[in-house]
């Protein structure tokens, strides 16, 4: 409620600093369990310029990271480390607590590596960003670029040099090993897709706070009704003060007979998902007759049986004739069904 409250009263400038900060603490927590090793990253600052103008030459040589917002939002974003703390990270992922080697040389085998942290750390802190927003916001698997390719940021960013970009700046340990920095260009597009979800996000909150103030005063006027005996609706019915309002608050939601009688025959959308899985694009376009794609679930696990994209329960596979049916074992939920609104 706190969180709530403080949303509310916040700008939308303010709340785009927050996720920021938010991004830059779910990233460095992402970091520190894939590492084991502390890695904490600073409150971020943020300026404004045009893409063109972005300084970051204090971090040559330099790696690019971009990703690209998805679902909820769009736009790229370019992250530029020192190639010596990518070289850093690679070390501890290996246990190695050596400085980075000054002729160490970014190979095909080095930049996988780095792609795939990179890719955990993207994921996290989009993840993360994506809960203080409630949506579904995620982010594109990271591509990365070495400074040394000659690329220029705004061809490596997609946009035009002129464009106007975001640029955090963010503060960052490595265990004891060392103190750095990072930069992060947000483009314009991203920009404004971030600060039309904080809107939305705004809004809601403040729909929410209207709608528990109307709920305070039905309340109120409740309490202040005289019954028979000239007391207080609320207070003939009160056990210490707080019985009605309970009672209230317990009672679940009920739907009239004659209407739950019409939704019985409303038809739903039934699936079975034996498991799933995450591939790179690349080898899904590398995908060929005769594969095999194994999933994250075990053989002997039981399957989830969706109704209208909600788990109701679990079972096993079964053969009836020349069709595939399931055996229930398990009922998760399905009252939910009907009081979520799904039918």
């Amino acid at each position: 409620m706190a969180a709530e409250q403080e949303i509310r009263n916040m700008s939308e400038d303010n709340i785009f600093d927050a996720l920021m900060e938010q991004y830059g603490k779910a990233a460095g927590e992402s970091i520190s369990a894939m590492l084991k090793t502390k890695v904490e990253i600073k409150a971020p600052e943020k300026s404004e310029t045009l893409v063109k103008d972005v300084e970051y030459s204090i971090l040559e040589p330099a790696l690019f990271v971009k990703s690209c917002l998805t679902s909820n939002a769009a736009g790229n974003i370019v992250m530029i480390f020192r190639q010596r703390d990518i070289q850093a990270f690679l070390n501890k992922l290996m246990g190695s607590d050596d400085l980075p080697d000054p002729d160490f040389e970014f190979d095909e085998v080095a930049m996988s590596a780095a792609g795939e942290l990179l890719n955990q750390m993207v994921h996290s802190a989009a993840k993360s960003v994506a809960e203080y927003l409630e949506n579904t916001m995620d982010s594109s698997d990271c591509q990365l670029f070495l400074s040394d390719s000659g690329q220029r940021l705004w061809e490596i960013m997609g946009e035009d040099a002129a464009c106007k970009t975001t640029v955090i700046r963010y503060g960052m340990t490595i265990g004891d090993l060392m103190e750095t920095e990072f930069l992060e260009c947000i483009s314009e597009t991203a920009t404004d897709s971030l600060m039309q979800e904080i809107t939305v996000k705004k809004q809601k909150e403040e729909e929410r706070a209207v709608r528990e103030e109307e709920e305070r005063n039905s309340i109120q006027i409740m309490d202040s009704m005289p019954d028979e005996n000239g007391t207080g609706l609320l207070a003939a019915g009160r056990i210490d003060g707080t019985a009605y309002r309970e009672t209230a608050q317990l009672q679940p939601v009920s739907i009239p007979q004659g209407n739950l009688g019409l939704l019985m025959d409303v038809p739903l959308h039934v699936s079975v998902e034996i498991g799933k899985t995450r591939r790179k694009l690349k080898e899904i376009l590398s995908l060929n007759n005769g594969m095999v794609v194994e999933l994250d679930k075990q053989a002997d696990a039981p399957v989830d049986i969706i109704v209208n994209g909600q788990l109701i329960a679990r079972g096993e596979v079964v053969v009836i004739d020349d069709n595939f049916g399931v055996r229930i074992s398990e009922i998760v939920n399905t009252k939910s069904i009907i009081e979520n609104g799904d039918l």
